[in-house]
């Protein structure tokens, strides 16, 4: 693979090795930028099981060096998150909301640094769901005030600029993906679905945005009229509500909660339909891995991301959010005869090439630089 030119000196900071594809983005372009001086800072102590595996190259560093509650280490992550910086030119926060958006925020004005964060969702929808109200105010104050963001789809703008971040600050770099990289790591062990079963494979993490419980209930509907199980590659604090809720429905038996795995693209290229039943979305890197591999595609209309992702239906079905009729009857469809989706699927591959993740990390480099830029020329006029 060839490597990108790198950007200025840069810690990227996250909350912790999730398995999501906003910590995935992050953890690659600290590889792709190790040898121009790039660290990786997680604020949350991995444990001795981190979610996510990191590359030998990748110089990682936990600012909170043990694990437990991190308000008890909060003034040594703050210290040392400073000392990172300080030494970097730009602070990248991997995320729009999380702890690290917090110490991102202190340790860039501290050693006067721009702090540029990476805005994987609408922030409304995801401090909705995941920030407090009390606390809201603090992370729209952050928004407001970073010195630029980069957002992975034109849908991410808006909300930024309504809360307050000039346009101008603001870089649009779509995700990508290397369909060679995506590929290999199908033909490995890890393969979960069963064969000769149909299955509905998902891999995104058990949270409310991804709408699982509405697949649980389109599921139940039509599991006898069509036999099939459902697949979950992950974990997350719904986890045990969908476990619940698959009891109360009586498909517990037809429902298999793999918890997070290792490799989850064996099982998703096995895949009789790959479903994204969410919310809210950006750009999906899974549905991407997916439509990138030819699998039959179902997902909700959630964002533009995701109408971008399968080319506005012309390489996967897009039905209507919350929708558990709509769900029931694309499902159906495809589990009846699969023809036409899959037809629809065989043009994934060649979709997805615009999806090119050396343009990716490019375009994050460039708007690295460019904030680098424009802090240096405001000193200069001061």
């Amino acid at each position: 693979m060839t490597e990108t030119h790198g950007p200025p000196v840069t810690v990227l900071v996250l909350d912790a090795l999730a398995n999501n594809g906003a910590v995935h983005i992050t953890v690659d372009l600290a590889r792709r930028w190790a040898s121009a001086g790039a660290t990786l800072a997680v604020v949350q102590h991995p444990g001795p099981t981190p979610e996510l595996t990191v590359p030998d190259q990748v110089r990682l560093v936990s600012l909170a060096r043990k694990s437990g509650r991190l308000r008890n280490r909060l003034l040594g992550v703050l210290r040392r998150s400073i000392w990172l910086a300080r030494r970097s030119d730009v602070v990248l926060n991997g995320s729009e909301i999380g702890i690290g958006l917090l110490v991102s925020y202190v340790a860039a004005r501290v050693a006067n640094r721009p702090l540029v964060i990476a805005a994987h969702a609408d922030i409304d929808q995801a401090m909705a769901e995941w920030i407090s109200t009390r606390q809201q105010p603090v992370y729209r104050f952050i928004h407001r005030r970073a010195d630029a963001a980069i957002c992975i789809a034109d849908a991410v703008v808006e909300p930024l600029v309504r809360n307050g971040l000039p346009r101008d600050r603001i870089t649009v770099v779509r995700n990508g993906i290397s369909l060679d990289a995506v590929r290999a790591k199908t033909g490995g062990p890890g393969n979960l679905v069963r064969v000769g079963v149909p299955t509905v494979v998902t891999t995104g993490r058990l949270a409310h945005q991804k709408g699982y419980d509405i697949l649980l209930r389109a599921h139940a509907r039509l599991v006898e009229q069509r036999p099939h199980r459902i697949l979950f590659l992950n974990d997350g604090p719904e986890r045990a509500e969908l476990g619940r809720l698959a009891h109360e429905v009586g498909i517990a038996g037809t429902v298999d909660i793999a918890g997070m795995v290792a490799a989850p693209l064996p099982s998703v290229a096995s895949a009789t339909v790959f479903c994204l039943p969410s919310r809210h979305e950006g750009l999906p890197l899974a549905l991407l891995e997916a439509v990138s591999l030819g699998v039959p595609c179902i997902a909700t209309d959630c964002s533009a991301g995701v109408r971008e992702a399968l080319a506005d239906g012309r390489v996967g079905d897009l039905i209507p959010v919350e929708d558990v009729d709509a769900l029931t009857a694309a499902l159906a469809d495809v589990l009846a005869d699969p023809t036409r989706l899959r037809a629809k699927a065989a043009r994934g591959p060649e979709h997805a090439r615009s999806f090119d993740v050396e343009q990716m990390a490019e375009g994050w480099a460039g708007a690295l630089s460019d904030a680098v830029n424009r802090g240096r020329r405001k000193r200069r006029q001061q």
